[in-house]
């Protein structure tokens, strides 16, 4: 492993909390496909929501289904790196790349549950009220994650 690689659950879970958003990589039957993602991550899961209808809930339904895994990133702390040469150019960044495999959330108890751990996660708060009729148009995906490292890249 690179020296600036770790898979230590806390810098995983640290870069996972500061992100404002992941990509997922998944596949389906139009091949591979990737979306960018609100998220929440809790004790290993990473939560999302969609539509109950569209490409991604497809594809994660179809992963969920066959027990494919799927995969993440996630990015923060980006700032250029500049210089007199090309070669000095680039970024420091902390990142996480993971996988894992998908569940789809629904039991409505487990749905508000995961849905507070996104809120909890942008809003600082997980006692916002929901809308039924929103609530029945949304689903919740569970990607437990398998595998995950984190890239601290300070320099």
């Amino acid at each position: 492993m690179r020296k600036d690689v770790t898979d230590d659950p806390q810098a995983v879970a640290d870069v996972l909390n500061r992100a404002e958003y992941a990509t997922l990589a998944l596949i389906d039957d139009d091949g591979l496909y990737s979306v960018p993602v609100n998220f929440g991550f809790k004790d290993g899961v990473l939560y999302l929501h969609s539509g109950r209808k569209g490409r991604k809930i497809e594809a994660l339904r179809r992963a969920a289904a066959s027990g494919s895994p799927v995969a993440f990133s996630a990015a923060t702390q980006l700032e250029m790196k500049t210089g007199e040469r090309a070669c000095q150019w680039g970024y420091k960044f902390h990142c996480v790349l993971g996988s894992g495999t998908v569940s789809i959330v629904e039991d409505p108890k487990e749905q508000l549950a995961a849905l507070g751990v996104i809120m909890q996660k942008y809003a600082g708060s997980d006692s916002f009220p929901y809308e039924e009729k929103l609530l029945g148009i949304t689903a919740v995906a569970a990607i437990r994650v398998v595998r995950a490292t984190a890239r601290l890249k300070n320099d």
